[in-house]
């Protein structure tokens, strides 16, 4: 399935900040990997995603121990570099045995498919907590690692992952991260952020110019932070637009319990679920469509993320759900 670069994605503004963006992003999480896919096929996917107009790729040090930029950069190479924005993050330390797999990836790749292992058959044997670091040390160290798997010169956007609260607030980050943007390794810099205190601390600070929040048709929490950052110039990436798969995948077939901390909640998402469902139908949309549309229409959010690990779930989201209709919706609120 072959897509021209028309502009069925839309092109925004990455807040004050010079960076044009597609309307919807690629999620890179699942980019990489010793299963199921040859890295051809990423290659591929990430092309037929450019193709289509997508030119924001979300992406971190640790997506498939690295793997992930090092084929965002293998695809985005030459006169196509130009035409993209690469997002990394860093701050999170990948445990002895993850680290060990990155090296030998090549040689695990083939032994796994003539065993027939599955992902839960080897997760123990790599396992291990994931540890945090946001000195300046270690954050030169991950940018200048990322610009080298991504075989670029620099980052237009660089953002710390998931730090907790309390170091967001503390800022002691930021006088690393702007000399990393004197030197033109990073054009920007910015926070993903797990809750909204942290996005709001991460306003407080004048450097950043970026907040990454899940917002999505479930989790409204995040709105919250929209008018400050949109008063402030700061962009909003959103990431989880579709819930991790619950707004678009048939609920009688998916366990919401594993998604909410009791029955009640579960039973309450359910029924919110089913409800989008019919008011999508209603509207003349896809279910995937409704969920983009909510989060794409809040006034500050720049740019919406996406995350795909096939060609065959990227073609069938842009033959089935782009471009979405313009006209506004009305979409049921649950407090």
């Amino acid at each position: 399935m072959t897509h021209s670069r028309e502009p069925n994605i839309r092109t925004r503004r990455l807040g004050r900040t010079e960076l044009k963006v597609s309307e919807f992003g690629l999620g890179c999480a699942r980019i990489g990997g010793i299963f199921k896919r040859e890295p051809a096929e990423f290659v591929t996917l990430l092309s037929t995603a450019f193709d289509a107009g997508i030119s924001f790729f979300d992406t971190a040090d640790i997506y498939s121990q690295g793997e992930s930029e090092t084929l965002i950069g293998r695809v985005f190479r030459g006169r196509r570099r130009e035409q993209v924005v690469i997002a990394s993050k860093a701050g999170y330390i990948l445990p002895s045995r993850r680290r060990l797999i990155a090296g030998v990836k090549p040689l695990v790749r083939p032994l796994i498919r003539l065993l027939g292992l599955k992902r839960r058959h080897v997760a123990g044997a790599v396992s291990g907590s994931l540890g945090q670091d946001f000195s300046p040390s270690h954050l030169r160290r991950a940018v200048e690692g990322s610009l080298r798997r991504l075989r670029t010169d620099r980052l237009e956007l660089f953002q710390l992952h998931s730090p907790p609260f309390e170091i967001v607030a503390e800022g002691g980050w930021i006088e690393i991260l702007e000399a990393l943007k004197a030197e033109g390794k990073i054009r920007y810099f910015g926070v993903s952020c797990d809750s909204v205190e942290a996005a709001q601390a991460a306003l407080g600070h004048s450097g950043v110019s970026s907040v990454q929040l899940a917002i999505n048709l479930l989790d409204r929490k995040a709105v919250t932070v929209l008018p400050r950052a949109h008063e402030q110039g700061v962009g909003v990436i959103a990431r989880e637009c579709l819930a991790n798969g619950l707004l678009v995948k048939d609920v009688s077939a998916v366990d919401v319990t594993k998604y909410t901390r009791s029955e009640g909640e579960a039973t309450a998402k359910a029924k919110q679920i089913e409800l989008y469902r019919r008011t999508a139908a209603e509207s003349g949309l896809t279910p995937t469509q409704l969920a983009l549309h909510f989060v794409s229409q809040l006034e500050g959010v720049s740019v919406s993320l996406v995350g795909v690990s096939s060609l065959d779930q990227l073609t069938s989201l842009l033959s089935k759900d782009f471009p979405i209709p313009l006209a506004r919706h009305t979409i049921p609120h649950f407090p």
